[in-house]
């Protein structure tokens, strides 16, 4: 093989990643199967895409091996190829913050509510923990808790949060997380938790960034 031969074909490959990821939506499906793996119509209503467009996306991602899927009964369940993906999603979502600062401000408006939400992260977490002082909550749905979840956290879906906060203690500070910096699911439990009395935070951080950390320590 030639080295113009070698170039193209290295380079070839590579960009296949590229161009797999070129369209928002299927970096939307990527965010949403780091969470674990999903139906194409689960996928359909989290990305408000018909199923079929869904499948379309999902198609491309799977001819460039960034997903993978299998079957089960009626069912065809997507997951991310390898965690290398969710890796290269941390990675890209950290580039666009640092080339456009926009995103940051947008992202603090609606998630952060401009600092009226109070924020506590995954070493003070972790520290208030271990000290009894605090308690976490997941908010994500039920079947992502079940796939991975943090520590010590109790799965408490944000949709069912109502009904769950006669079991949570007002004497200690309740941390809430979901899947990560651009996820609201958090925001919207600490909102009613705060409303209805608790002192209550949202931790930014998600399972990525724990499992990050913690394959650091």
């Amino acid at each position: 093989m030639e080295t113009r031969e070698f170039k193209s074909y290295v380079y070839g490959h590579f960009a296949r990643i590229g161009k797999a990821l070129s369209s928002p939506k299927r970096v939307e499906l990527v965010d949403y199967l780091t969470q674990g793996p999903k139906t194409v119509e689960r996928l359909s209503a989290e990305t408000n895409m018909s199923t079929a467009n869904t499948s379309k996306h999902l198609q491309s991602l799977l001819e460039a091996r960034v997903v993978t899927f299998h079957k089960e009964k009626n069912y065809v369940y997507y997951s991310l190829a390898d965690d290398h993906v969710a890796g290269l999603l941390h990675t890209i979502k950290h580039l666009a913050e640092m080339q456009f600062s926009d995103i940051t401000h947008v992202r603090k408006d609606y998630i952060d509510r401009n600092e009226r939400i109070h924020m506590v992260d995954l070493k003070e977490m972790m520290t208030q923990l271990r000290n009894g002082e605090a308690v976490l909550i997941d908010v994500r749905p039920e079947d992502e808790y079940m796939n991975e979840h943090i520590d010590g956290a109790r799965s408490i879906p944000v949709q069912n949060l109502k009904e769950h906060l006669s079991s949570l203690p007002k004497d200690k500070k309740i941390i809430a997380y979901c899947r990560g910096p651009y996820c609201a699911f958090a925001t919207q439990a600490v909102e009613m938790l705060l409303a209805n009395g608790f002192e209550a935070y949202r931790m930014e951080e998600g399972i990525h960034e724990w499992k990050e950390a913690d394959s650091i320590h």
